[in-house]
């Protein structure tokens, strides 16, 4: 494991040991959109208008299925914390990594190879098991490959859960998602416990940009730098140690996204597309969703805490419904009204809550 995995990170869905920086994000936001572009794309693929649409995401009668799924990430996110807190050890982390990764994944690679051949049943299972071992085990052997694996299991995810789900049970489902987000961030913080988890054993379950920036000693206090300079004492870069020779001393920064804060924005997009056959109406959603996190990078970087992105993703979202509602005459302006006053009160909730506790010296961390 390198230094920078060894440390103590301060972070959140977007997290730093020091200040973050804006290409940090820039790379985080681009993850971001090819998961949302890529996962459009392949739904507008699996389904056009002219399709009449068959699959679950268009009836009704999955009320019930929504809340036994939010039950069920609740209680996985449960299991693991009690899981990494018990147990440490690298086995462990590949176990959770390959069922999460291997599993969407798997489910990834079915839909593109079932549409692809559409009179086969052998080959495109075969196939997508296949795929799906091959990622994890990849990722196993070259660890540069967590963030392309993340973003192949974020895609499968949001598709899978996107198709499955009708609209109305899709917003239901990341209202529900965003309230949890904020319980498990501010409250309970054992979100941050898997992050931290999932940073130290560089699983595949965020992805990230990881830097490590030289400056002079006297720009760091000395605590910091013999810190830093312990930290990194070990590595086997020589011009790394060279530069430490001569007065300068490496700070690693980090920038991070959990894959569920991936999936669950491309999951309501092609809800939206798979529900109303809209391309505009997905769309849409995908725009909005990118506004959230840019919101969310803000906040996170000028308060420099910890911050749960489904919340301010789903505010956005409902900005978004409600422009839309308005744009298309879908509905009575009233709703659109409710739905901006609902972004409003998330968003000033978001920012109440971050500033307070930054003030009071309580900014959520992983420590």
């Amino acid at each position: 494991m390198s230094p920078l995995h060894r440390s103590k990170l301060s972070i959140c869905w977007v997290a730093a040991m020091r200040s973050i920086e804006y290409r940090q994000l820039a790379s985080i936001l681009g993850f971001f959109l090819i998961v949302q572009l890529a996962g459009m794309l392949i739904a507008f693929d699996l389904i056009t208008p002219g399709v009449v649409q068959t699959t679950p995401a268009a009836g009704g009668g999955i009320s019930d299925q929504v809340f036994i799924y939010f039950a069920y990430l609740v209680a996985a996110a449960v299991v693991m914390v009690l899981l990494f807190r018990s147990r440490h050890g690298p086995m462990l982390f590949r176990g959770v990594e390959a069922i999460v990764v291997g599993i969407a994944s798997f489910y990834l690679f079915l839909i593109v190879l079932s549409f692809a051949f559409p009179d086969s049943v052998a080959l495109p299972v075969g196939a997508a098991a296949l795929g799906a071992v091959a990622i994890v085990v990849g990722k196993n052997k070259w660890p540069w490959l967590r963030n392309t694996a993340a973003i192949i299991s974020s895609i499968g995810v949001g598709l899978v859960l996107g198709l499955f789900f009708n609209f109305i049970a899709a917003f239901v489902l990341m209202a529900l998602v965003a309230a949890y987000d904020y319980v498990a961030v501010f409250v309970t913080k054992h979100m941050l416990t898997l992050a931290k988890a999932s940073i130290q054993s560089n699983t595949a379950l965020m992805v990230g940009s990881y830097e490590v920036e030289l400056v002079p000693r006297d720009s760091v206090k000395k605590a910091e730098a013999s810190r830093m300079l312990s930290l990194f004492k070990g590595t086997k870069n020589r011009e790394l140690r060279k530069l430490m020779k001569h007065g300068r001393i490496p700070l690693p920064s980090l920038s991070a996204l959990g894959a569920g804060d991936l999936a669950i924005p491309l999951m309501l997009a092609v809800s939206a597309y798979t529900t109303y056959l809209s391309y505009f109406f997905a769309m849409v959603l995908t725009a909005s969703a990118c506004f959230g996190l840019v919101f969310s990078m803000y906040v996170s970087k000028r308060w420099s805490t910890a911050l749960p992105a489904i919340p301010p993703l789903f505010s956005f979202a409902c900005v978004g419904l409600g422009a839309y509602i308005l744009a298309t005459g879908a509905a009575d302006w009233q709703l659109a009204a409710l739905l901006f006053v609902a972004a409003a009160a998330i968003l000033a909730l978001m920012l109440v809550t971050v500033i307070r506790r930054s003030r009071l010296g309580l900014s959520a961390k992983i420590g």
